[in-house]
C-alpha cells in the first residue's frame, strides 16, 4: 500500500445488519462522498438472506470494499474474495478490511474474472459500472457461471441507463431470475444458472485474450510510418487522440540522440505513447505503470503487435511511479490527471527525482492548470529544471530535466 495517504478524503460510517462499519474513502475512487446508494440497495436485498449459506463469496469490482467487507462481517466464517482492476481500490480495500478488524479476507487485483483462479463460489456480487461496453457487460453477467458452484447465485446492481440491456441479457434460457427490484435510478437482480454447462475456469482463455474488451483499431502516424493500435472498451481515446497525447507524441523527437536503456510510461491508456516512443527512439526496456490493469495489458499488447520484444516490457500495477531501481531511468513520459491534488503532484516530483539518471528527460502533459502547478512545484523545490513548456487548446506539455 504505497503512498495512498495522499489520496485520502475522509472516513465514513455505515451500519449493516447490526454492525457499525468504517471506511476510508479516496477522492480518486468511485463514490467518494460515501457509500453509494446502489451499493446500499444491493446490500439491502440481502438483509433477509441467511448469509451463512454463502460459504464463499466473490465481490467483483470491489472499489474501496463496502460490499465484501459488509458480507464478511456478517458471516465471519465465510471465505470472501474481493477483486478490482484499480490498484488504488485494492489498497483502500486492504486498509478498510484492517480498519474493520478483518484479517482473513482475500483482496487482489483482477481484470473482471481474468485473474480469479478459484471457483465454486456460492455468491458473486457486483455494483457494475455503466460504461464498460455491452460486450464486457454481457461477459460479467454470464461468465460468472464458470466460477459458481451449482445453484450458486449472482447479485448485481445497475443504474437505469443499462438496466434494459441487462434485463435482455438475463433473458437467456440458461438463466433464472430469482428476484429483481427497481428503485429510482437503480435495479437489483438476483439470478442463477439453470444448466450445468461449465468450462474449467483455469482452462478458459481470459476475457482480454478472447477479445471481449476489444473495441476497434486506430491508425496513428509516427516518425517511421503508420502504426495500428488496438483499442478497448473502458479506456478513453478509442477513436481520437487527446490533446495531451498529441502534445507528447509531437515532442518525442527531443529524445533523438539520447541513449534510453530504460523508459517509464505511466498512465499509458490505449498504448499510443509507449508505441510511439518505441518508434522514435531505440529503447532497451519499457516500464508501463498504471493503476488500471486494462491499460497495462492493452498497452503491452500494442507494443508487442508493433514489434517491441515482450521480454523488454515490465508491467507495474501500482499507485505511484517508483520502480525500486533508483537513478536508473533515462526517460519518463506520462499524462497527469488534471483532478489530482497538490500533495499527489509533490509525491510525483519526489518519485521523478529518485528515478531519473543524470541525463534524463521527463515529458508530462495535462490541463494547463495542472502543468502550471507542476511548474511552480519544480521551481520552488529546485530538484528538477524546466526545459520547455508548450500550450495547446487549454492543455500543456512540460519538459523537465535533472539539475
Amino acid at each position: 500500500m504505497l503512498n495512498t495517504d495522499v489520496y485520502f478524503k475522509k472516513t465514513v460510517q455505515y451500519a449493516y445488519r447490526g454492525y457499525n462499519l468504517q471506511f476510508l474513502i479516496s477522492q480518486d475512487l468511485f463514490s467518494s462522498y460515501g457509500i453509494d446508494i446502489g451499493t446500499q440497495r444491493l446490500l439491502r436485498t440481502l438483509t433477509s438472506e441467511d448469509v451463512s449459506v454463502f460459504n464463499k463469496v466473490l465481490d467483483l469490482g470491489c472499489g474501496y470494499g463496502p460490499i465484501g467487507i459488509a458480507l464478511k462481517t456478517t458471516c465471519q466464517s465465510s471465505v470472501v474474495h474481493m477483486v478490482d482492476s484499480d490498484a488504488l481500490a485494492i489498497s483502500y480495500s486492504q486498509q478498510n478490511a484492517k480498519l474493520n478488524n478483518i484479517n482473513d479476507i482475500k483482496i487482489y487485483p483482477s481484470l473482471g474474472f481474468d485473474d480469479v483462479t478459484e471457483t465454486d463460489f456460492d455468491l458473486i456480487v457486483s455494483n457494475i459500472p455503466a460504461k464498460v461496453g455491452e460486450p464486457v457487460l454481457s461477459h460479467i453477467l454470464k461468465d460468472g457461471q464458470q466460477y459458481l458452484r451449482p445453484k450458486g447465485k449472482v447479485v448485481v446492481v445497475v443504474i437505469d441507463a443499462i438496466a434494459t440491456y441487462v434485463a435482455s441479457v438475463l433473458e437467456d434460457p440458461n438463466i433464472k431470475i430469482l428476484f429483481s427490484k427497481k428503485w429510482p435510478g437503480h435495479v437489483v437482480f438476483h439470478y442463477e444458472f439453470t444448466s450445468n454447462t461449465k468450462t474449467a475456469a483455469k482452462a478458459m482463455r481470459s476475457a482480454f485474450d478472447r477479445g471481449i474488451y476489444d473495441r476497434g483499431e486506430k491508425v496513428i502516424s509516427t516518425k517511421s510510418g503508420n502504426v495500428s493500435i488496438k483499442t478497448t472498451y473502458g479506456l478513453p481515446e478509442f477513436d481520437t487522440l487527446s490533446y495531451e497525447t498529441e502534445l507528447i507524441t509531437k515532442r518525442l523527437s527531443i529524445l533523438n540522440g539520447h541513449k534510453i536503456d530504460k523508459a517509464i510510461v505511466f498512465n499509458p491508456g490505449q498504448g499510443y505513447l509507449p508505441v510511439t516512443l518505441s518508434r522514435y527512439s531505440k529503447v532497451g526496456k519499457i516500464f508501463l505503470i498504471d493503476r488500471n490493469l486494462l491499460a497495462l495489458r492493452n498497452s503491452r499488447r500494442n507494443l508487442i503487435l508493433n514489434g517491441f520484444f515482450s521480454k523488454n516490457i515490465s508491467l507495474l500495477h501500482q499507485v505511484g511511479i517508483s520502480t525500486n531501481e533508483p537513478k536508473s531511468t533515462d526517460c519518463i513520459i506520462g499524462i497527469l490527471d488534471k483532478k489530482e491534488n497538490l500533495n499527489i503532484y509533490k509525491l510525483l516530483i519526489g518519485e521523478l527525482v529518485n528515478e531519473l539518471s543524470s541525463e534524463s528527460l521527463v515529458l508530462l502533459s495535462s490541463s494547463s492548470t495542472a502543468i502550471t502547478r507542476i511548474k511552480s512545484l519544480v521551481r520552488s523545490e529546485k530538484l528538477l529544471k524546466v526545459i520547455q513548456r508548450e500550450r495547446y487548446k487549454g492543455k500543456s506539455l512540460i519538459i523537465l530535466g535533472c539539475r
